[in-house]
Order: structure tokens, then sequence, then C-alpha cells
């Protein structure tokens, strides 16, 4: 990051306005997520408690690697007081909206830019004499692998939860009797038994239900992806393309849904870097990504902790 950079923003009116942008992003992000644990809590929460509830479950994501993320929400689901059947199907269903969302908006953007959403040129000034953020932008063009990924999750998750949840539940109590995946032997029943669980918690629910959650999941899920958007419009010195940048957070997603360090601390800095540039200021890229991770992830560990003490002791009072 070069500091002396920093001295040549100047307060504009574009600068202000994309920053109210930016923290606008973060209440329709929250605001969106809080009511769609609400709805498929099946409005059993008080608004403290679902801020409460959605406060933690950032946190966890925050604190804890991918691979040991789920474990830790679903805690937190079972003590806001769900049963773990109820936990287990909040969970599921907005991991299946989540993965939706994302394959809907990622399709519609790559419609309309083509092969341009992928294409990362070598006109940025910040990766000079930077290898690692050279390499990260080369790899952006294999997001598309990503893509297909959580594509497949959406259709197999579609099937087995609104379809044949029944077969999907024998097919995974299958997989556990094979002798080479005896080791996950515990874990495979106990994904069968939670897509039956899931499925039966939301059959029959109405159409305005489904309605409302999928529109809530994409507000929720394209404010934050808009927020990146709205901070690098905030600094940016020359035209800028919002369909491009828009597009471009969604590459980023691919790199930080990695499993790899707590709330992918670090990676996605410099991804964000790699990735972003071309539209900030020279010298900038970096301090609009500690920018970035002030709104997306140091507020859910300052919130987390602050709420944290009182939230033990209501688990501990129970």
């Amino acid at each position: 990051m070069n500091l002396n950079e920093l001295y040549k923003v100047t307060l504009t009116q574009k600068l202000i306005v994309g920053l109210l942008l930016a923290a606008l992003t973060v209440v329709l992000r929250d605001g969106a997520f809080m009511y769609k644990i609400w709805l498929s809590s099946g409005k059993h929460m008080t608004w403290r408690k679902t801020f409460q509830t959605i406060t933690m479950w950032e946190f966890s994501a925050c604190v804890t690697p991918k691979v040991s993320e789920a474990p830790f929400i679903l805690f937190v689901l079972k003590q806001s007081g769900l049963s773990y059947g109820k936990s287990v199907a909040v969970l599921m269903l907005n991991a299946f909206l989540d993965n939706m969302a994302f394959v809907v908006v990622w399709t519609i953007l790559y419609l309309l830019l083509g092969s341009q959403m992928l294409t990362f040129g070598y006109d940025c000034a910040d990766l000079a004499g930077k290898p690692v953020l050279q390499t990260l932008r080369n790899f952006g063009s294999y997001a598309w692998i990503g893509y297909l990924l959580i594509l497949g999750l959406s259709l197999f998750l579609a099937v087995a939860l609104f379809i044949v949840p029944h077969a999907t539940r024998k097919f995974f109590h299958y997989l556990a009797t094979l002798p080479l995946l005896n080791r996950f032997k515990s874990g495979l029943i106990e994904l069968g038994n939670e897509v039956e669980i899931t499925a039966h918690e939301f059959k029959g629910k109405s159409l305005s239900f489904w309605v409302s959650m999928c529109v809530a999941t994409f507000i929720n899920w394209i404010a934050r992806y808009l927020l990146a958007v709205a901070l690098l419009y905030a600094f940016a010195v020359t035209d800028f393309n919002f369909l491009l940048s828009l597009s471009r957070q969604y590459v980023l997603w691919i790199f930080t849904g990695v499993p790899s360090t707590p709330g992918a601390a670090g990676v996605a800095e410099v991804s964000f870097t790699a990735l972003n540039c071309e539209f900030a200021p020279q010298g900038l890229a970096a301090a609009i990504a500690v920018v970035w991770r002030l709104y997306s992830y140091y507020l859910y560990i300052v919130l987390g902790l602050l709420l944290l003490p009182k939230w033990a002791r209501q688990i501990a009072g129970r």
C-alpha cells in the first residue's frame, strides 16, 4: 500500500456518494439476511433475536475455516431457540438459495458481458513487481470452474430437497456402507437424514413464502457484491464500468470461497487487490481492499465480540 497516494484523495461529491452507497449496501445486506432467517425459521424469532443470530452467524464465518463453518452455524441456530431439525432445515435451505442466487446472477452477467467477464489484462500499475498478485489475476480466467461446481451443487440440492428427498437419504446411507467411504460413514448418514429433515420442514410452503425467500436472498447477496462496487466507484478517477466491476466481485467470491484461513483473512485482501486493481487509482487498490474488509469482515468481528459475552451467558443460563 502506497501511503503517499492517500494524501492525493480529495473529498469530492462522488467520494461521499460512493461511501454512503457502501453503507447502504451493508444495511440492505443485513436487513435482507435478517428477514430470510426470520422467515425460514417460521417467524418464531423476535427481530432482536434474529439480529443476534445473524451477527453470531457472520462472526462464526469470520473466525472459523470454511470446512468447520457449518457446525458452528448450526450451533448458533440451535442456541437461538430452534429445534435441531429446524436448525438443519434453516441452514440447508439458505445454503441452497445462496448458491442458486450466485449461479443465476453469474449466468446473467456472463450473458451480458461474454468472455469480457473472465478476461484479465495486465495494465494494472499496482501489479508491477508483484508476482503473487499477477499469478492470482491469471487464475481469475479459470473462475468458471468454481461456477460449474456451485452450479452442480445447486442442481443436486434442488433435486435432493424438492424432488427425491427420501431417495437421497437412502443414497447417502448406501454410500456410508462402501468400504472406501467408511471413514465418512457417520457424516454421510447424518447428511442424508438432514436432507430429508429439510424437505419435510418446508414441504407445502406457500408460493408467497418462496417468492419472499428468493427476493430476500437476491437482495442479500447482490448487496454484498455491490459493497465493493460502491467503494471502487467512490475512489475511481476515470470512467467506471459498473457492470464489469460487479462481475469481478463474483469472480472474487470464487477465490474467497476456497477453504483457507478463517474468514479468508489475507486471501480476500490480496485477491481483491489483484482482481480489482484496474478500477482503482494507482497505489490505492490495497487501501480500498482494507476499507472493503472493514465493512464486510471486521464489522462482524467487532459486533460478534460485543455480543459474545451476553450470548454465552444466555447459553450457560439454559
